[in-house]
């Protein structure tokens, strides 16, 4: 079950649309920064994902609803696009 912190998360990137971030393509760690930046009290680095997801990692667990936000806004809005290069969004 997803933590209140990552819901709240995952729905304040989902209704400001990333809005923070500047216009044009950003690289997924960059994204990651600003997030943390933005909204600390949301982004706990000590929640791993390899202590929540059954083949996880040792990133935190806040990065997994940041992407699921911009799959989520890749399909439903056209102001976020998944790039060719890996790890590149473009905001519009």
């Amino acid at each position: 079950m997803a933590r209140s912190d990552l819901k709240e998360l995952y729905k304040e990137l989902t209704s400001n649309e990333f809005s923070f971030l500047p216009r044009g393509e950003n690289k997924l760690i960059y994204i990651y920064k600003k997030v943390q930046l933005q909204s600390p009290q949301l982004c706990d680095d000590s929640f791993l994902c390899i202590d929540n997801c059954t083949n996880g990692n040792n990133e935190p667990e806040w990065h997994h609803a940041v992407r699921r936000a911009l799959d989520r806004l890749k399909r439903i809005s056209k102001s976020v696009e998944k790039l060719q290069k890996r790890g590149y969004w473009k905001f519009t």
